[in-house]
């Protein structure tokens, strides 16, 4: 495999992909970054998790004329949160350039956006519908963009918005460059591109296939009052050189952040409801090794990918064993062991057996002086019976009512929402109903329709309750909720 340096980007870009850890290229990076600075256009089928912002980001940033005040570049994102995602990354591989990269997207103050577009906005990263709504305003203006990037233009058709990509692709100029990434090729997709994009280099590549056989793995069983002090047990026994710890909620991270810094544990919290600059500082520095510990929620997680991981903690156990094995993939990497630890609570054993059927491996109780029992399942693990899988279609199960009451039909129009989490970050219907019913006091059966696919989700409710729904799961879930765009 080649290095950075044999792909032809420039030395600040290798500067600052150095000062981030990064070491070799991936495949779609060492396939896509030569192609794109030799100004091809360029279709990259590949899933997340590949380094595909790398692969289209880095050849973009080389090109920016850093002088030049005008938007050059536009990457169009489904989701807010991809939005926020691949801003952070941008800004990270262009730091050492100078080069302004702005983010717009909606369920922010479109003021403060637009000021920051008449700033150093040489690179706009935006969800399609804020890019429309700026264009229209005469916020933003395409005529001097050279490159623009499609990022999971699959998930734009899924969305409903493909029909507006067209329309911006419209205002961009025709001899501009232009790359498309997508998990799949539907045929709307194919045909866009077809219509678009000019001789197209196509790039297929697979997401790398995690591997568990270098982590050791262990679980802790403590009560839930009990955790807090169990994890910190953990941390102190196990010294880790650089831990990452997952909670469940954002509301459960800070938490957990201040009761370990309180007993003189240092770590860093990170989640969707700190500020962009505060994300990128915490990012940064975690990948820099300049922190030791972090805790995380799955979803903020997402752009952290280290070779020098040591520990993964489960503080909450996750609810998909395929989370758990993403998770925990994410140490034992670069030929070096790694640790993983799952903190449990007595009735979460049928969970963590779940979890050791499916990944076909062996957890094993922690020990604090370093020594183990001999490998075998969780206590009673036997039987506790192992739940079937769930597939993306399956109702969610409702709440049971007493034998002598009807449950409430809701009449009348209802709307559509939007969820910014999905199979990947281990939601499942019954999780989004689940959120819906707890926060706003609908019932199980008002909330209909309901769709998890690999990003985000989908949900029916009221018409007349959805900006209620909207406002109480705000801050109460690690990801972002809003009314779906008609």
């Amino acid at each position: 495999m080649s290095s950075f340096s044999d792909l032809g980007l420039s030395k600040p870009l290798l500067e600052a992909l150095s000062h981030l850890g990064y070491e070799r290229p991936t495949p779609i990076q060492e396939q896509a970054i030569p192609a794109l600075l030799e100004g091809r256009d360029v279709i990259g089928q590949a899933q997340t998790g590949t380094g595909k912002t790398a692969a289209f980001g880095l050849p973009m940033l080389q090109y920016i004329d850093a002088e030049d005040p005008d938007v050059q570049a536009l990457v169009l994102t489904p989701t807010r949160e991809l939005c926020i995602q691949v801003t952070q990354a941008l800004r990270a591989y262009g730091e050492k350039r100078g080069i302004g990269v702005v983010a717009i997207f909606g369920g922010a103050p479109i003021r403060d956006q637009a000021a920051r577009l008449k700033q150093d906005a040489q690179v706009v990263v935006g969800t399609v519908g804020r890019v429309m709504d700026m264009m229209g305003r005469h916020h933003l203006f395409l005529d001097k963009v050279r490159y623009v990037v499609l990022d999971e233009a699959d998930e734009m058709l899924d969305l409903g918005f493909l029909e507006d990509v067209e329309t911006i692709l419209g205002r961009a100029p025709s001899g501009r460059q232009t790359a498309l990434f997508s998990a799949t090729m539907p045929p709307p997709i194919a045909a866009l591109a077809e219509k678009r994009m000019y001789e197209p280099v196509t790039i297929k590549v697979r997401a790398a296939t995690l591997t568990i056989d270098t982590v050791e793995q262990f679980y802790v069983e403590a009560s839930d009052r009990d955790k807090p002090d169990a994890l910190t047990e953990v941390i102190k026994a196990e010294r880790p050189e650089q831990a990452l710890v997952f909670a469940r909620t954002k509301i459960g991270v800070d938490r957990l952040a201040r009761r370990l810094n309180d007993a003189g544990v240092r770590v860093r919290a990170l989640h969707g409801d700190m500020s962009q600059g505060q994300r990128d500082g915490v990012m940064i520095a975690f990948k820099g090794g300049r922190e030791r510990l972090l805790i995380a929620t799955d979803v903020a997680a997402r752009g952290l990918d280290i070779t020098g991981i040591t520990h993964v903690i489960n503080y909450d156990i996750p609810n998909s064993p395929d989370i758990y094995v993403h998770r925990i993939g994410r140490t034992g990497r670069a030929e070096r062991t790694g640790r993983a630890i799952t903190l449990i609570t007595p009735k979460q054993r049928g969970d963590l057996e779940a979890v050791r059927k499916h990944a076909n491996t062996d957890i094993v109780e922690w020990s604090p002086n370093g020594s183990s029992p001999p490998r075998q399942a969780p206590p009673d693990a036997q039987a506790a019976p192992s739940p079937e899988p769930s597939t993306e279609e399956r109702e969610p199960r409702q709440p049971r009512r007493p034998r002598h009451t009807k449950p409430r039909e809701r009449q009348g129009p209802r709307t559509k929402l939007v969820a910014g989490a999905g199979r990947r970050d281990g939601l499942e219907p019954k999780d989004l109903v689940g959120a819906i019913v707890d926060h706003s006091k609908l019932e199980g059966e008002d909330v209909r329709n309901v769709r998890v696919l690999e990003r985000f989700s989908f949900a029916e409710v009221p018409a007349d309750r959805a900006e209620e729904v909207v406002s109480k799961l705000a801050g109460a879930v690690d990801y972002d909720v809003e009314v779906a765009k008609r």
